[in-house]
């Protein structure tokens, strides 16, 4: 026990190697596995293990976030949005590239930023066809399938950016701006019935319902390298 006259030892931050080292851990033994209280069969997230595969997930640190405020959270964003866009990826398959930023020194007054971001920042990157992840010890995302499954912890904080997928209807149903972003990539299929998820096409269906006519009248178009 420290004496009186001593001040008690500060839990240091991890490295950006320690970091990274617990994401990889974490990545292998959770969201590479299944969860039985995930509401499906199959891994937490279905493309990390093949993206590991194709080396087409990328892992980086940024340190420097010990007294970050909003405004350098969606700095961050907006660079790490920069920085996937301009990458060289090594598989052609859009969906299999993804890009972590690991977040070492951002203390826990801060995970509620990433939380906040990520909400305010989510149209303008459906804008771009991508979709932002947060993950922290504490973050209450809830998985689409359960919500009493809080889905999105990780040993350490970190932002996760990628290409919108057909699955991410799940996520940008509910509003319409966000919905029609999410139309205008992947709406032809359902017309063709090429999406076999049967939430999926629920899903879809409902929001077609909900936000017409404004999701009514977009025409597909051609987005992440992949024609529709």
């Amino acid at each position: 026990m420290p004496s009186r006259n001593e001040t008690p030892l500060q839990v240091r931050p991890p490295t950006s190697e320690e970091a990274e080292a617990a994401v990889r851990a974490w990545l292998d033994s959770y969201i590479c596995r299944p969860h039985t209280e995930l509401g499906r069969t199959g891994p937490v997230c279905p493309f990390v293990a093949p993206a590991l595969k194709a080396e087409t997930l990328a892992l980086r640190s940024r340190t420097g976030m010990a007294e970050a405020g909003a405004d350098d959270v969606r700095s961050v964003v907006r660079e790490l949005a920069r920085d996937f866009r301009a990458r060289s990826w090594p598989h052609a398959n859009p969906t299999m590239r993804t890009l972590l930023l690991v977040l070492p020194d951002l203390p826990p007054a801060g995970w509620p930023l990433l939380d906040s971001v990520q909400a305010e920042l989510k149209g303008e990157l459906a804008g771009q066809g991508l979709m932002l992840g947060q993950f922290h010890p504490e973050c209450d995302e809830t998985a689409a399938r359960n919500p009493d499954f809080m889905v999105s912890r990780c040993p350490v904080p970190l932002l996760v950016i990628r290409n919108m997928a057909v699955h991410d209807v799940l996520f940008l149903h509910h509003r319409g701006d966000f919905f029609d972003e999410y139309r205008r990539r992947f709406g032809s299929r359902y017309e063709r019935r090429a999406v076999a998820d049967t939430l999926f096409r629920e899903t879809y269906q409902n929001a077609v319902s909900w936000h017409a006519p404004s999701a009514s009248d977009t025409p597909p178009r051609q987005t992440n390298g992949e024609p529709e």
